[in-house]
């Protein structure tokens, strides 16, 4: 193919590329978030106090995890590993039926949370692992290290 010819075909693969792009942007991102839905997140966050319900809670309001709710979501998913280390485990068995729990999880380790709460998941990420989730405690310590100061 003559050097035209090439950038002429690689212009219009890359509007199709692109058209198709937007046309799915909808399905990749799920629906929107309705007033209804807004409140109950935010009810919701009270109740995440075991990676069940957070799993729960990811499952029925992921469209609405944004502004005070995504900082809700986010200091909630941050006292499970700070204050029950032990049900890590717990976790991975949520993240093996629901594998986009753990970008959720991992998404939350985040600048709202406090400093502290930031070191101790460090910490505990890479003294305390419990036996089958190096792989898990390696993400964490690295969204840990990502956000700390």
């Amino acid at each position: 193919m003559d050097r035209r010819k090439c950038t002429y075909f690689f212009t219009h693969l890359m509007g199709v590329v692109a058209f198709i792009a937007l046309a799915w942007m909808p399905v990749a991102y799920g629906k929107t978030c309705t007033e209804r839905e807004a409140s109950a997140a935010d009810a919701a966050i009270d109740h995440l106090d075991t990676w069940a319900n957070v799993n729960e809670a990811f499952n029925k309001y992921a469209q609405c995890d944004d502004g005070e709710i995504a900082e809700g979501n986010s200091e909630a998913v941050a006292r499970l590993p700070v204050d029950h280390w032990h049900t890590l485990p717990q976790l991975g068995v949520l993240i093996k039926g629901n594998p986009s729990l753990k970008a959720f999880v991992l998404r939350h380790i985040d600048t709202t949370l406090d400093t502290d709460d930031l070191s101790r998941i460090a910490k505990l990420s890479t003294s305390s692992c419990p036996i089958g989730m190096s792989s898990l405690c390696r993400e964490l310590a690295a969204a840990t290290e990502k956000v700390m100061p």
